[in-house]
């Protein structure tokens, strides 16, 4: 992300104390303009004053990401936290339509890799732009600093899209369907078609559960992602294990022609190929959530590239030795629509108790590990929205706990937006049409991401913190994908074998998503334009005072803020 629509000097005063001797990079400028908006400048510059004969100037540079927020996420929990976001059904679903829409699991193998390459390249640009600002609020903030002009518009759209729709949306899509997998578990198939209140409600109270545990404590709520990420990289290995040892001959794959007919078959149409790629990207889509966190990740030059690498990477390779594994045992023309690909495959290899039992079970556990995941993330996103002046009150958004270390008020309000969002819609078409809404938009702002990785490369070269470089052309590839299929969301898609008829037009969700963006344009101009030419508040002063405190730094400045 870059400067504000006009440059400011940078802040000569330091940031409020952290962790005693360490400050939030945000400028005291942004600071004092962000507490006046809400009337509270007088307690905060006096805090910051008096504290300002104390640090000398390189304790100014040497800042920590985030004021009040400990630094408690290592690779681990950074590797769990890209894991529980990616890993949800998808893998355990998804495999079966793709196949069916490339015509040949071949083909279908060589989109899972050439997506799993391109999203990688996604993924490291998004740890070049974490390690340039290591402070929590991903895209938010590296869209501002990408496109800073007019007034931060890219980023505001998203800052607003995203923390008021899109990320409890997603909570409550998530959150309403993870006990249909434990009922079909228990047997109790009746209760998913319908108890559809019943399942939002056991959704709502396990999501206030994980609320209170995301509250009270950032070193538990790690520990759980950390489980939430092992069982699911546990099922995921039984089933890519499987595959590796018949691709090696050790177990025997069932007669039929999925891999001798080769590429024989293949649909190369321009509808196939564009639902195929969107369920594929979509099945590798969560790595940007390390990204609203990394304020609080240790030695984030290390850990951020490396963990967002290595899950990506291992991902990839179990995603492809799953895939190999479901089409050794199930041929193509067996694949039922209706049913979870992996149950079919378990179901054959080791009896109905792992296809009907166990893994519908992990499955379960699996979208909770997403929940949390989103939780945890969502929080430290609606914190920087307001923390960064691009939504109302920043200072109470800002709040960080002082016993617990968390940004409570932050997390309550995702947590309110979501339990809206999971009981406003009625049953069927609407909630439905919900799930959709959830990734529309999202592409564009993956696609522009992407780009800010080649703009902030070409405007600031040699920017101190650029500690890690990831390759211009995979960046380049991903934010090309991801802007074509956010438009291909209007061509009409090709129909899956055996699938139903959709109920709501093809057209409706990316129309809607669009049409939200747009009119997100309304605050932006509100807060943006009107606010600030009213009051005089310089609301986007951060952006140019963080580039410009990094620029003014020393090697041993850099080395202490890297850490």
């Amino acid at each position: 992300m870059s400067g504000i629509y006009t440059p400011l000097e940078p802040a000569t005063a330091p940031a409020r104390p952290m962790d005693g001797n360490r400050h939030s990079l945000l400028g005291s400028q942004t600071h004092l303009a962000l507490d006046n908006s809400e009337d509270m400048i007088h307690s905060r510059s006096e805090s910051s004053d008096s504290h300002h004969s104390s640090m000398s100037s390189s304790n100014k540079l040497a800042t920590s990401a985030e004021e009040g927020l400990r630094k408690e996420i290592g690779l681990i929990s950074a590797s769990s936290i890209i894991v529980g976001q990616v890993v949800g059904s998808g893998i355990f679903s998804t495999p079966g339509s793709v196949a069916l829409l490339c015509g040949t699991p071949a083909m279908a193998l060589v989109l899972w890799a050439v997506s799993g390459v391109v999203s990688l390249g996604g993924a490291l640009g998004s740890a070049e732009l974490g390690t340039m600002f290591p402070q929590n609020g991903g895209m938010i903030r590296y869209l501002a600093h990408s496109y800073p002009r007019p007034r931060a518009l890219v980023a505001t759209i998203m800052a607003y899209s995203v923390t008021f729709f899109c990320r409890p949306a997603a909570i409550a899509a998530n959150v309403a369907v993870f006990a249909q997998y434990f009922f079909f578990a228990a047997g109790k198939h009746d209760y998913i078609e319908s108890r559809d209140y019943l399942l939002r409600g056991i959704g709502a109270v396990v999501m206030t559960v994980l609320l209170i545990l995301n509250i009270v404590s950032v070193r538990w709520s790690l520990r759980l992602l950390n489980v939430f990420a092992a069982i699911k990289m546990v099922t995921l290995l039984i089933v890519s294990i499987t595959g590796f040892l018949l691709l090696v001959g050790i177990l025997k794959r069932t007669p039929g022609t999925n891999w001798s007919r080769g590429f024989s078959g293949t649909k190369f149409d321009a509808q196939s190929f564009a639902s195929a790629m969107t369920r594929l990207f979509w099945s590798w889509e969560g790595w940007s959530n390390v990204g609203y966190v990394v304020g609080e990740v240790k030695n984030v030059k290390r850990n951020l590239p490396l963990s967002l690498g290595l899950a990506m990477s291992t991902l990839g390779v179990l995603y492809l030795l799953a895939n190999v594994a479901y089409f050794s045992i199930i041929p193509l023309e067996d694949i039922d629509n209706g049913t979870l690909l992996a149950a079919q495959f378990l179901d054959r290899v080791f009896g109905p108790t792992m296809g009907q039992k166990v893994l519908p079970a992990c499955i379960g556990i699996s979208i909770l590990g997403v929940v949390m995941s989103e939780l945890f993330g969502g929080g430290r996103l609606m914190y920087t929205a307001g923390k960064t002046g691009f939504v109302p009150y920043g200072t109470m958004l800002g709040e960080i706990h002082p016993r617990f270390g968390t940004p409570i008020y932050a997390l309550l309000i995702i947590w309110a937006l979501s339990l809206v969002f999971l009981f406003a819609p009625p049953p069927g078409q609407a909630f439905d049409l919900l799930v959709d809404l959830v990734q529309e938009g999202m592409w564009y702002f993956y696609a522009l991401t992407a780009f800010g990785v080649i703009i902030l490369r070409r405007r600031l070269p040699q920017y101190p913190l650029r500690r890690f470089r990831s390759p211009l052309i995979l960046a380049g590839l991903f934010g090309g994908l991801s802007f074509a299929l956010g438009v291909l969301q209007f061509y009409p898609p090709a129909r899956i074998p055996g699938s139903s008829d959709p109920k709501v037009p093809y057209y409706l969700a990316p129309l809607l998503g669009v049409i939200f963006m747009v009119l997100c344009g309304i605050p932006w101009y509100l807060r943006m334009w009107r606010y600030v030419n009213r009051t005089g508040i310089q609301l986007l002063a951060w952006i140019d005072n963080e580039e410009q405190e990094v620029l003014q730094m020393t090697n041993d400045q850099v080395r202490h803020l890297s850490a």
